[in-house]
């Protein structure tokens, strides 16, 4: 039958490596300062984050992630804020306040409590959101920002599990009934919390960069 000579996954060209190396390094230093201006009050820095994301973790097709470049992500460990239980309140808090223009919100838990999970299990693995029984997790709803709301692209229709996460229908609700003076926000209307994709990809970015620092990523200083 003849023979065919298969070349370690572990070998690749040292110009190769160095390349995808700084890219790494790259990309984690753009979710480290986005995240930071999320901090600040930059929710939409959460759109460069899940760029970010998507380059480093997601494969299909021709796309093959930065991991997958330098062979760790087979092998990889990852941070996890989960508990096991595959509900977004392990990864967000909601926060009220009756004198902004936007009363609850949601914030991501950030914290440095984690779970060490394989990065597969990680990725398209965990439960993050649940709707009409169908689980999304990190990779689907990384995917729904970067591809389809913003991040590289905007498509004209959302995902319908999508759509229920921004609406934050499944969360808390003010309504506000009197206020003295000018209300901050309108009244006789109930408001949800509707920046959930946002925190939860501000989130996965906290958990990523975790996650470098202690499984020692391959990057370049």
């Amino acid at each position: 039958e003849g023979c065919r000579t298969v070349r370690p996954d572990s070998v690749i060209p040292m110009g190769d490596r160095t390349r995808y190396m700084n890219l790494l390094g790259s990309h984690l230093g753009f979710i480290d300062r986005a995240s930071k201006l999320y901090d600040h009050g930059q929710e939409d820095e959460s759109l460069n984050v899940s760029n970010s994301l998507r380059t480093i973790f997601h494969d299909k097709g021709r796309t093959t992630s930065l991991l997958s470049h330098l062979n760790v992500k087979s092998s990889a460990q990852m941070l996890s804020t989960s508990r096991g239980y595959g509900d977004w309140q392990y990864y967000l808090s909601i926060v009220v306040d009756f004198n902004s223009s936007r009363p609850v919100a949601m914030k991501p838990i950030l914290g440095d409590t984690f779970t060490p999970v394989a990065l597969l299990d990680w990725w398209e693995g965990e439960t993050i959101f649940v709707h009409d029984g169908v689980s999304y997790t990190r990779r689907r709803i990384v995917l729904s920002v970067a591809e389809k709301d913003g991040g590289t692209h905007v498509d004209e229709d959302l995902e319908p599990y999508y759509e229920v996460l921004l609406a934050g229908e499944y969360s808390m609700g003010i309504t506000a009934v009197t206020c003295d003076g000018p209300p901050p926000f309108p009244q006789g209307v109930t408001i949800y919390p509707d920046n959930a994709h946002l925190a939860l990809i501000r989130q996965f970015g906290h958990e990523a960069l975790a996650s470098h620092r202690r499984f020692k990523w391959p990057i370049l200083k």
